[in-house]
């Protein structure tokens, strides 16, 4: 997607005709045109503004490229979550049916589970960022 595609995208996913864009931006409808078309490109001022409209970084506008966004956020804090929780239940159900061990130490053991879980989501999250470079 060139920058081009980004205006027009981020002008419809807020809804915005190119009008209404025009106004917020301060400039004719035709450049806006001349934007989503690729005939002309936007000044700095007016990527600035879009950027601030849009909710986005002027990076992406320019160069497509987004930053870890609140939606990453809640993946990763997902992965981590899911795999504490999986690893202390696993943990928790083989010290309480072992019967060999006092319930504080059941509860310690349910706690390194979770730990083991955090560190393996870890894991998983550096190497999927490694693969994501390439």
């Amino acid at each position: 997607m060139n920058m081009a595609d980004r205006i027009q995208y981020l002008r419809k996913a807020k809804g915005f005709s190119q009008e209404e864009l025009a106004d917020k931006a301060g400039v004719s409808r035709q450049a806006v045109s001349k934007w989503e078309t690729g005939q002309s490109t936007p000044d700095i001022e007016k990527i600035i503004i879009m950027s601030e409209l849009f909710e986005v970084t002027t990076d992406y506008i320019l160069k497509g490229i987004e930053p870890v966004n609140m939606t990453n956020r809640k993946t990763i804090y997902s992965l981590y979550s899911g795999f504490a929780v999986l690893f202390a239940t696993i943990a928790g159900i083989w010290s309480f049916t072992a019967n060999r061990f006092r319930i504080d130490e059941c509860y310690s053991i349910v706690v390194a589970g979770a730990a083991i879980g955090c560190a393996i989501a870890l894991i998983i999250q550096v190497i999927s960022n490694l693969f994501r470079k390439e």
